[in-house]
């Protein structure tokens, strides 16, 4: 994965923002590379993530999978059978084409960085500029970690290339192993 980014898709209003959504929904873009992960593995990630068999109760909130081409939909559609089938309950999600996707509010980007307000000053540091700080594989991946989200000897192969100071970096393996199960067991690998 290179990268993620919040915002609204699957409207007709033209440029979306939060307090005027129109009959868009709120969405998650992820671009990535397809030599290191699937887009059926994507998918796995996706059914794990949300509860499909729940009726959203806003069009803004709904689960759905957008799609770029129709190798993607075919995946998907067969993604949601195989869903539909191990959960023996219809899946309300729906499978659509992607359409123009509209970044949300910067404030609204890397969610869990924002929160942890000293990696946040420091990745400000590096990335002064909004569309900067979004765009950031490194950011990207740190705000995962803070989700409890990717493996552990992931982690500890990349904290040293994210950008992090050392006292970041053992901040951020406190957290992890605090807070989040399958990460209990780092080590920081920073100088202390």
């Amino acid at each position: 994965m290179y990268r993620t980014t919040v915002g609204y898709a699957g409207g007709s209003r033209p440029n979306p923002d939060y307090h005027n959504l129109g009959d868009h929904s709120e969405v998650v873009r992820i671009e990535f590379d397809p030599q290191q992960v699937s887009y059926a593995q994507l998918l796995e990630v996706f059914w794990e993530s949300h509860e499909p068999n729940s009726v959203a109760y806003r069009r803004q909130y709904r689960n759905a999978v957008f799609t770029l081409d129709d190798a993607q939909r075919r995946v998907a559609e067969q993604s949601l059978k195989k869903v539909a089938e191990e959960t023996d309950r219809d899946v309300h999600t729906a499978i659509e084409p992607a359409g123009t996707f509209y970044a949300a509010e910067a404030y609204h980007q890397k969610y869990m960085v924002r929160r942890a307000y000293g990696l946040l000053s420091e990745f400000q540091t590096i990335y002064p500029d909004d569309d900067a700080f979004a765009a950031s594989t490194a950011v990207a991946k740190v705000n995962g970690y803070l989700g409890c989200n990717g493996q552990a000897e992931t982690f500890e192969e990349e904290v040293g290339a994210l950008g992090l100071s050392p006292q970041s970096q053992k901040w951020l393996v406190e957290y992890l192993q605090k807070s989040c199960r399958r990460f209990n067991a780092l080590t920081c690998p920073a100088p202390r």
